[in-house]
């Protein structure tokens, strides 16, 4: 797996087999903030409320073996760190997605 590109909008990575695969952080803020609204049985307005504040696009546990995000992409999306430098590398994409003005929720 290849991390491409971190954008604003996104990024791209090349999975393990050769695809090409792009992750829409808009999609993922919307599943989260659907999830949301169902699990806490909220009113449109108390959605769209939680819609001003929230900018979570998925789910990270850098103590997992192999640490790893999950986006809320349907189906969600799994992105592993493996090896030495695994948790550097963790949090180099941890670090992108904060400088692109998103989050994900700590499992850790």
């Amino acid at each position: 797996m290849k991390i491409m590109e971190v954008t604003t909008e996104g990024f791209r990575f090349i999975d393990k087999d050769g695809k090409h695969t792009v992750v829409d952080f808009k999609q993922c803020n919307e599943n989260w903030i659907r999830y949301q609204k169902t699990r806490n049985r909220w009113s449109d307005e108390e959605a769209q409320e939680f819609r001003k504040k929230s900018n979570c696009i998925g789910q990270r546990d850098i103590c997992a073996k192999p640490c790893y995000f999950t986006f809320f992409t349907e189906p969600y999306t799994k992105i592993e760190f493996n090896g030495l430098r695994a948790k550097k590398k963790f949090r180099h994409f941890q670090m992108k997605i904060i400088e692109a003005g998103w989050t994900t929720f700590d499992l850790s």
